[in-house]
């Protein structure tokens, strides 16, 4: 029987922040099903904003959900919960508070802490991410289809990641460009130095070879779990 991703990924009962492009989303829903098929409670939620998952997998939408609402919601077992849906379709960020009644009722409560419109990587803003500060981890996501393309289309606020990775915007995307995003304080890890740090990176089914290479870069100044994945195939390992 294959490893469990989030055991491998070290995610324990509490919140967990999940950081960075390339699969988070997709990230969070194995998760939240590994976990429940393990017969625990799991809530899904968000920071900045993230696009609500299907209602007849997760239930209806908790939006700014009283303590009252979050505990029946318990009792099914899961639940997504957020403030509102903007006019993009989007799940806004939750409230303290209502973070505080997820953290309380439920097993696990899985945060996207962090937007990447759909690019592979990105280098996160001034404001970003968006970590609860009562998470007991995060997860740093990276995806593979960024490498070999110009760093200017495949990233988010490519401007910003050349300007802190000393390298031209143009320039194609190479394992070890991949590695200094995953590994820089101004990168994936900006704003997690007080939290455990471990690292996703997906989509290895591209190229399996500069997955592993990227993972070994990445492993070499961690002291926390690297794991390589194809989610849209299920298969991960860990370094």
């Amino acid at each position: 029987m294959k490893n469990s991703l989030y055991s491998l990924l070290g995610i324990l009962p509490g919140i967990t922040a999940f950081v960075g492009a390339g699969g988070k989303t997709s990230a969070i829903f194995v998760v939240c099903r590994e976990l429940r098929q393990r017969g625990f409670s799991v809530a899904v939620t968000t920071t900045p904003h993230m696009f609500p998952p299907p209602e007849e997998t997760f239930g209806q939408l908790l939006l700014s959900p009283s303590e009252d609402t979050v505990c029946r919601a318990a009792m099914r077992g899961i639940c997504v919960a957020g403030g509102r849906i903007d006019e993009r379709g989007k799940l806004t960020g939750i409230s303290a508070e209502g973070l505080l009644f997820l953290q309380d009722h439920f097993d696990y409560v899985l945060v996207e802490a962090d937007g990447s419109r759909r690019l592979p990587c990105k280098m996160p803003g001034e404001k970003e991410p968006v970590i609860p500060k009562s998470a007991g981890a995060v997860v740093g996501v990276l995806g593979m289809s960024a490498l070999g393309k110009p760093l200017k289309e495949i990233c988010f606020r490519p401007e910003l990641a050349a300007e802190k990775l000393h390298v031209p915007i143009d320039s194609p995307v190479t394992p070890a460009i991949l590695s200094e995003m995953a590994l820089s304080p101004e990168g994936l890890q900006k704003g997690v130095e007080e939290y455990p740090f471990s690292l996703l990176i997906n989509q290895r089914e591209l190229c399996r070879k500069e997955a592993l290479e990227t993972a070994r870069l990445c492993k070499a100044c961690m002291d926390r779990a690297v794991v390589t994945a194809s989610l849209i195939l299920e298969e991960w390992d860990a370094l």
